[in-house]
């Protein structure tokens, strides 16, 4: 089961060298350029596994580091030029790569030029020139990168790279996703759809599970497996409103996702409540919000209403900011200059406001075959929050990923039975910041995370080589 186990970032370290200079340089020279290799080495392991072929001296040298890449699978290529070198053994190492991620890295060993700066430290600290070098290279070549330039003096280095390498993992996990499929959209709702070839363009696979296969995996869960969870969410959350029959139903199918996601190895997914796969199925016939909201805790967000692009907005949002609210924006407070988010009993807890109960109600707005499914309520927490949506962009074979940043002034809309916040944009008046919304290209469905994640979303999109629109 994927849950919070998620594989560690795996970082491609390219540090080259050049000989060129041995000979004017003192003995220790290329010693002490290697240790320096090692140092960043030392560093990035802070933020994952390090694959590292050693200093790169040349072509060849390049090449077997790519070839080392390639066979590691790693998530990004992190360029550290400890002098000036060829661009060619660094783009040897990366010219068969191009969907990997690279961030080049100038990583000086003092912060200013002393008075009394010589050809020989010139030399000693010519990474700067490495840099530019190698980054123009990327340019003529239609190379995608990120460039970072900082010192090695304190702590701005690792925070640098800990945001860029945050927007990596994101990337990463979004382009090596497999989502589950629960379901066809809602028929006529043409901004959550999405097709093959959108989706190849992303990495994504998506594994299709059709009626019978969830009445199927329905089925197949055991009565023990059930009763148990029940006894356990009896245990966490109110649950007094909730009958043993509509609970046991609901967590039945809350397994049967979660043994899905196992079987398929899918790490998200997309439900659509509203058709024969779960409330006109016979075999199953409630909703799947209880369900969505255990697997998010585990880890395993999902999108309603089939809808794939916002489960992977989802994805995306729960590896940046750990939590990630599925949610529509419902209606703007025009005096308050807010508008409320919220979405049908369907949630992440993880991201609810501390001293706030999770609640289980029933979920007879949207009744099944079998009655209703069970839904969560809590309250979010005040404070930043960052607001995202993603779709396809027909028109250009493209993608668009919007965010605003904003907070969350109140949780108080109890009588929408699911969880629910009031939601101020930073960017401006409600109704012109919700203007600028629809016209960025946003879906009706969103996701709210914890924190003001716009930056990173920024880097995270150029990772995916799709467009980032701040509203």
């Amino acid at each position: 089961m994927p849950g919070n186990n998620h594989p560690p970032l795996r970082i491609g370290l390219l540090a080259v060298y050049f000989g060129l200079f041995d000979a004017a340089m003192p003995p220790e020279f290329r010693r002490e350029r290697t240790a320096f290799a090692e140092a960043m080495r030392t560093r990035l392991e802070e933020f994952g596994s390090v694959i590292y072929p050693g200093v790169v001296d040349n072509d060849e040298a390049g090449r077997e580091a790519g070839l080392l890449f390639a066979r590691s699978d790693v998530d990004v290529i992190v360029f550290v030029p400890t002098m000036a070198a060829p661009p060619s053994y660094g783009w040897e190492a990366i010219r068969n790569l191009p969907r990997v991620p690279v961030v080049a890295v100038g990583a000086q060993e003092l912060i200013e030029v002393p008075d009394d700066y010589a050809t020989e430290e010139a030399t000693r600290r010519s990474l700067t020139v490495g840099l530019v070098m190698f980054t123009n290279v990327l340019v003529r070549m239609g190379r995608r990168f990120t460039t970072l330039v900082s010192s090695v003096i304190g702590d701005d280095l690792d925070t640098v790279l800990g945001d860029t390498l945050r927007a990596v993992h994101a990337a990463a996990t979004v382009t090596k996703s497999r989502l589950l499929a629960i379901g066809k959209p809602i028929p006529g709702y043409m901004d959550v759809e999405v097709t093959g070839e959108q989706l190849v363009g992303l990495g994504i696979e998506v594994i299709d599970v059709d009626p019978p296969g969830i009445a199927a995996a329905f089925g197949a869960v055991g009565d023990g497996e059930v009763s148990a969870l029940i006894g356990e969410l009896r245990d966490r959350f109110e649950a007094d409103r909730v009958e043993d029959q509509v609970l046991a139903r609901s967590a039945r199918l809350a397994l049967a996702m979660k043994e899905l996601c196992r079987q398929n190895d899918a790490n998200a997914g997309a439900v659509n409540c509203h058709g024969d796969a779960l409330r006109w199925n016979p075999e199953v016939g409630v909703t799947a919000c209880l369900g969505v909201a255990l697997c998010a805790e585990a880890g395993l967000p999902f999108a309603c209403t089939g809808d794939i692009p916002t489960a992977i907005a989802l994805t995306l949002g729960k590896r940046l900011a750990g939590s990630a609210l599925y949610c529509e924006l419902y209606q703007v407070d025009f005096p308050g200059n807010w508008i409320l988010v919220a979405n049908g009993g369907e949630g992440d807890p993880t991201i609810r406001a501390a001293g706030s109960d999770v609640t289980l109600l029933p979920e007879d707005h949207y009744m099944g075959d079998h009655g209703p499914g069970t839904a969560v309520a809590f309250e979010l927490p005040e404070g930043p929050a960052t607001l995202i949506s993603l779709s396809p962009v027909d028109h250009s074979d493209g993608w668009v990923l919007v965010g605003a940043e904003g907070r969350i002034l109140d949780s108080k809309h109890h009588a929408m039975e699911g969880p629910n916040g009031m939601f101020r944009f930073d960017s401006g008046e409600v109704a012109e910041a919700y203007a600028r919304w629809c016209e960025a290209g946003a879906t009706h469905h969103a996701a709210v995370l914890p924190g003001h994640q716009g930056d990173v979303l920024r880097l995270t999109a150029g990772m995916l080589r799709i467009t980032y629109t701040a509203v």
